[in-house]
């Protein structure tokens, strides 16, 4: 606990304000989703554990002393809620509830409680495992990715010592919309970014920060990151569509870690801009009709509203804006566990009829975000309520937007094989391309035990699927590649075969320079 947080729980008048901010309680009216049901249960255990007169208090049957049965009575509501913040904007005080809130769900963390949630124990073990909360291998994640993009002919630099930056990209953007995730590879090409990523970190830790809040795991992804940003030699870190990571790299990880992150942090929203700017990144105005729903955790809680407005102002010429807007804006309901526990869909959906009409309003054909899991639950809220058919895409990533424009600006330029060749992997020699290059990645895999089984995944994938809709090639790519790989030796004269991390390391002279 820190001071802020002893303010936060002394200071409250109990007057409510803060419900008529609430999207969760407005809607429903149910007195356990208000935001002080949450903060005044932990008020009562703080202050019968953390006061003297508590203290004294509960020694003598004064006090009500909390159970721990009513610990797992209460522990739902802590996650039926998205620690969005907009209460603290109604709050006379300036109460953060959303602090409270990351408090309570440390202490669940802690106490071993939030185990009991199938969902937080999977996200916390996977992260334990595998460092990547949705339980995906190194060879899952980059492999299903290689699929997508060799299908289309483009390269990825991996493992590249002395690039620029580092892109890692978050659990949510590799596990649930990889498809859509290769345009911003396409625009980093294009622009000639010199960026690499690592198979080794893919993951940023987004989850367990805000949805588990293990503190400890938190450290440990931060520091992985820091890390591997140092082992390439890299000059700083891409933070990625992701609400959730933006809060924690630039507030949360200075009290996780004890000090401020180690790298410098740039916005992919920032770096487009920035490369539209410096005529880096080409780009003809589309025509889409595109309404901006502003996550909670970019512009309210990181003030990051007016960047995404100026890039949209360079890539379309019918930017609506919705209302509310910016720090003001209803939340989406899917971030920091919204839309990851299951047991949420239902009262979730019912909630977003807010967002539903928002959207509804401003008759745009799409809505973008820049954060993947608001656009998820934007999609979601769109088919619930009709504003898409069924099948159709009306929410995108703020980056399929900028890729809409960048896409016409090539074309009309005949220039789309810019996309194909990433700036670090240009002008290169053999050996460095087959170390560094996605193809050459992919080769170490083949070589490995763990290819037949990569390929039984990705056959049956549905995200897999969902691409061969309109690539129905990449199922040709898969048998050619089952085609390629090495028959695996018979188990009693097997050969303990290197892990793709030591091929990929002895292809590319240790640490990859």
């Amino acid at each position: 606990m820190t001071a802020e947080d002893v303010v936060n729980l002394e200071a409250c008048m109990d007057c409510k304000a803060c419900g008529e901010a609430c999207a969760w309680y407005l809607v429903t009216g149910d007195e356990k989703l208000h935001p002080t049901h949450k903060t005044g249960f932990i008020r009562q255990i703080y202050r019968r554990y953390m006061t003297i007169e508590g203290q004294i208090g509960g020694a003598l049957g004064l006090v009500p002393t909390p159970t721990v049965a009513d610990l797992q009575e209460q522990m739902p509501y802590f996650w039926a809620c998205t620690a969005c913040g907009r209460c603290t904007l109604s709050c006379p005080a300036g109460i953060s509830t959303r602090r409270i809130v990351r408090l309570a769900r440390a202490a669940y963390a802690d106490s071993g409680l939030s185990y009991a949630n199938p969902t937080i124990r999977s996200i916390i073990e996977n992260t334990e495992r595998h460092r990547h909360s949705f339980g995906l291998t190194p060879a899952q994640v980059i492999g299903r990715v290689g699929l997508f993009l060799r299908s289309e002919g483009i390269e990825v630099p991996i493992n590249v010592y002395g690039a620029e930056i580092l892109f890692v990209c978050p659990a949510a953007g590799n596990a649930r919309i990889p498809d859509y995730g290769i345009k911003l590879i396409k625009i980093l090409n294009a622009a000639g970014v010199s960026y690499t990523i690592s198979p080794y970190v893919i993951d940023t830790g987004t989850e367990i920060d805000h949805i588990a809040v293990h503190h400890q795991l938190s450290r440990q992804m931060l520091e992985d990151w820091e890390q591997e940003a140092e082992r390439l030699g890299v000059d700083k870190i891409l933070l990625v569509e992701c609400g959730c990571d933006t809060r924690t790299l630039y507030a949360e990880a200075t009290e996780t870690l004890g000090r401020p992150f180690r790298f410098p942090i740039i916005s992919v929203d920032a770096l487009m801009l920035d490369l539209i700017k410096q005529g880096r990144l080409p780009v003809e105005k589309t025509n889409l009709s595109v309404t901006l729903h502003d996550p909670c955790y970019a512009t309210r809680l990181s003030g990051l509203g007016d960047l995404s407005r100026e890039l949209l102002s360079l890539v379309t010429n019918n930017f609506v804006e919705m209302t509310p807007n910016r720090e003001y804006n209803y939340c989406c309901n899917g971030g920091a566990g919204g839309m990851r526990l299951p047991e949420n869909t239902p009262i979730r959906r019912q909630i977003s009829v807010l967002k539903a009409n928002q959207i509804r309003a401003t008759g745009a054909e799409f809505v973008t975000s820049p954060c993947v899991v608001c656009t998820l639950s934007l999609e979601d809220t769109c088919q619930t309520y009709g504003l898409s058919k069924s099948g159709d895409r009306m929410a995108l990533v703020l980056f399929e937007v900028v890729y809409e424009a960048m896409a016409a600006a090539l074309a009309k330029r005949g220039a789309l094989d810019q996309m194909l060749v990433p700036a670090e992997l240009r002008n290169r020699d053999h050996d460095f391309f087959m170390a560094h290059s996605l193809e050459g990645w992919l080769a170490a895999l083949m070589e490995s035990a763990e290819f037949p089984a990569l390929l039984d995944w990705l056959e049956k994938d549905d995200i897999v699927k969902r691409f061969s809709k309109d690539h129905p090639e990449v199922y040709d790519h898969l048998r050619s590649w089952r085609d390629m790989a090495r028959p695996i030796t018979p188990p009693d004269q097997a050969i303990p075969a290197p892990s793709v991390k030591q091929t990929v390391n002895s292809r590319a002279g240790g640490r990859s320079q």
